[in-house]
């Protein structure tokens, strides 16, 4: 079976979290009157960097805040990262679908539905090559404005990368670190299996853990079914891999902060005293479905927190949707989030590692792999 893997750097005890936890209507309020008394960007930042969502901030009510506040770049990008924080929580009730819930029966359609679409379609998708662009954020400490003192003020970018895929290479990846997950000489988790390996795994482990009704949900496809599921441990096939320093307090020389400051001995310490840990967690998550098809739309894996060991969130979303590539339509994945957090001493937040990693996977530039030839005939010059 092919196993489910990350691999994340992260250190080893306890820091509370601080930031002040609303719902998505606290939040709109909050924005509003921000608006209305003409904060500027840096200032809107702030606000939303000290908020922490109870509920999912959905992209529909993104979109519409969006727009309906005219917000600057930097505090369009730092609600667009608080939306990917929240998109593993349940929505406002205000945002469901009052339609009934299905029968049972019409509930176990929609899921054996949903193993064929895995198990046959996805797997027969042509071999399209696609271009998969990664953008990278942490929450190392920054400073604000010119010489301020530098201070953890939420997530902001690191860096960007692109790179041409093809959807045979990466279903065809190996088990552990070249499984759904993978990882590269980059900070945090890096997500990966998009193209079916990731759904497979969660389907197979489900059989021996379970699935539930949630709600109806309404997407760009019309209603959509969302269930939520859990597979116990001794199910699992989602395996964790990272390399763990102990805290200073013990007399490590620092804690790297992952990617390739940590893995190439860069950062403070390096990781030469780092020991090798694998766990293999159970998890949880949700599946939206097209009730008709089972077109699995959205998925999320979570891991449970209180079996992988020393890391605090390591969370994964997949958003799919219809590509036109030729003159058909397939749908395939658009977009993916890794969340990763870990628990921080309090002697080790004052350094300049972060503690919290995001980061965002988009696909676009779908087309078929292929070549193409053109013959020239040959001339003679007088």
């Amino acid at each position: 079976m092919r196993q489910f893997a990350l691999l994340m750097l992260f250190p080893l005890v306890v820091f509370p979290a601080v930031a002040k936890r609303v719902t998505v209507a606290q939040l709109e309020q909050v924005l509003v009157a921000a608006s209305a008394a003409h904060k500027s960007d840096a200032d809107m930042v702030r606000q939303i960097d000290g908020i922490d969502l109870s509920e999912c901030l959905t992209e529909t009510t993104l979109d519409r805040l969006t727009a309906q506040l005219a917000l600057g770049a930097q505090a369009a990008l730092a609600l667009r990262l608080l939306a990917d924080q929240s998109a593993f929580l349940h929505p406002p009730n205000s945002e469901l679908l009052t339609t009934a819930a299905p029968d049972d029966a019409a509930q176990q359609r929609m899921l054996d539905a949903a193993r064929s679409y895995v198990t046959q379609t996805l797997t027969r998708l042509p071999n399209f090559l696609a271009t998969r662009t990664t953008n990278r954020y942490d929450n190392a400490p920054k400073a604000i404005k010119g010489n301020e003192w530098p201070v953890r003020a939420g997530l902001h970018l690191v860096d960007s990368s692109s790179r041409e895929v093809s959807i045979r290479d990466e279903q065809d990846m190996h088990a552990t670190v070249k499984g759904s997950v993978f990882w590269q000489p980059q900070s945090g988790m890096i997500s990966g299996g998009e193209f079916g390996t990731t759904l497979g795994m969660i389907l197979t482990d489900t059989v021996k853990g379970k699935v539930a009704w949630d709600h109806w949900e309404h997407m760009a496809a019309g209603a959509v079914g969302v269930f939520r599921y859990s597979v116990p441990k001794s199910a699992s096939h989602y395996e964790v891999i990272g390399l763990q320093k102990p805290p200073k307090s013990l007399g490590a020389a620092g804690t790297p902060n992952g990617g390739s400051r940590g893995a190439s001995g860069n950062a403070k310490g390096g990781a030469s005293n780092a020991s090798l840990v694998r766990t293999t967690p159970g998890y949880h998550g949700s599946l939206w479905l097209e009730p008709a098809t089972g077109t699995i739309l959205r998925v999320t894996v979570e891991a449970d927190g209180k079996e992988q060991g020393p890391f605090r969130r390591a969370d994964i979303l997949v958003q799919y949707g219809p590509v036109q590539i030729g003159g058909s339509v397939f749908i395939c994945p658009l977009r993916s989030v890794a969340l990763s957090e870990v628990f921080v001493a309090a002697e080790d937040l004052a350094g300049d590692e972060p503690t919290q990693w995001l980061n965002e996977t988009l696909f676009n530039n779908y087309h078929r792999f292929g070549s193409s030839v053109r013959v020239l005939k040959d001339t003679v010059t007088p």
